[in-house]
């Protein structure tokens, strides 16, 4: 834990060092106190999920760091896949520091496939601190299999899987069944803490999770011999290269159970799409967001809250593992993260709209 979490502080130093603040900012900065606030945190989802997780790790360390030490009270708006939620931020939240939205790859999935739902802006959102993190695909030991090594078993069984979506952080999960010529049946317009909660009641038993809900959730079925784990999807290194993920060293990357499977390694232009969603759904998987407009010196001071936060021991022995591993992005920093998250290059694009249409039967801009 220890290495990889020099990794993150790494990481985070040279994201602040780049925030580029000026004098007079910081100055201003130093004049902004939230003492005796109530700190309002929009999580578009409900309770048990990863983005719920996620928050609620963050949130008594951020207390504790902001100035004036303020309460942060968090918010579950639910329903149609987080698109209310998000919304709602986007035409209420005021740009004093006093609101906040905790946004998650389904945020970034609805921005990116549902133009005509969503009126929220994600690309002009002030962003505060920005946590790419990673998923495992897991399943039900009712089917049979001990790992990836026995994903093949998969295909003669009648898998169920269910989630919000196809056109959503699913996407990421299901296009490696695609890829791997798995069939499940599709249950949608379930958040992911519900969909556990069916996962254990043996009503689903093909599911994934991103990292915090693994770790708080599913792990805990794995303990129980429910589940077991086949895979996790891998992250992207500096050299766009997919790797195992520093947190599930154990388990195969999603391109070696591919290869487990087929006996080469995976490429071609579904390979190619997949690695273009994991920029989104993995690099843009959480984040906390200001709104539009929030005056620098706020800004400014959220920014060295999540600073303060992060090379805080107390936070990295009580709630680091809902980023340990990964780079964490602090303010304008994550902005290139952003753009590169929410662009896919042509071909990836067409390739992506055509599965989702044949397989789905779902249509996007």
């Amino acid at each position: 834990m220890k290495k990889l979490y020099s990794l993150t502080r790494a990481a985070c130093l040279t994201a602040f060092a780049a925030l580029g603040m000026t004098l007079s900012a910081t100055a201003a900065a130093g004049e902004v106190s939230f003492a005796g606030k109530r700190i309002e945190v929009i999580v578009p989802f409900a309770p048990g999920g990863g983005t719920d997780v996620y928050v609620r790790a963050l949130a008594p360390h951020l207390e504790k760091h902001l100035p004036g030490n303020p309460t942060i009270v968090v918010r579950n708006v639910p329903g149609a896949r987080g698109i209310p939620g998000a919304n709602q931020f986007q035409s209420r939240a005021k740009p004093d520091g006093l609101e906040i939205i905790a946004a998650s790859a389904s945020t970034v999935a609805n921005f990116v496939f549902q133009k005509s739902k969503v009126d929220y802006q994600l690309d002009k959102w002030e962003p505060i601190l920005l946590s790419p993190q990673g998923a495992v695909v897991y399943a039900s030991t009712s089917l049979g299999v001990t790992g990836a090594r026995d994903v093949a078993k998969l295909k003669a069984q009648q898998l169920v899987f269910g989630g919000q979506s196809a056109a959503s952080a699913e996407l990421r999960a299901i296009l490696t069944f695609e890829l791997l010529g798995l069939k499940p049946k599709y249950v949608w317009g379930m958040n992911r803490g519900p969909v556990r909660l069916a996962f254990e009641r043996g009503e689903m038993n093909i599911n994934y999770d991103s990292t915090p809900g693994y770790l708080k959730g599913a792990h805990q079925l794995v303990k129980a011999g429910k589940a077991v784990p086949l895979y996790a999807l891998g992250v992207l290194d500096d050299k766009g290269e997919l790797v195992r993920d520093p947190n599930f060293a154990d388990l195969p990357s999603f391109a070696e159970a591919y290869e487990m499977m087929h006996g080469k390694k995976p490429s071609g232009q579904g390979y190619e799409a997949w690695l273009s969603v994991m920029k989104m759904l993995v690099m843009l998987n959480k984040g906390l967001y200001l709104p539009t407009g929030t005056p620098k010196p706020v800004q400014a001071v959220w920014q060295s809250a999540v600073k303060k936060m992060l090379d805080d021991p107390e936070f990295e022995k009580s709630a680091g593992m809902v980023i340990e591993g990964y780079p964490q992005f602090i303010g304008d920093s994550g902005r290139p993260i952003i753009k590169d998250a929410t662009t896919f290059s042509p071909k990836s694009w067409q390739w992506i709209k055509g599965y989702l249409k044949t397989s789905h039967d779902v249509t996007v801009q």
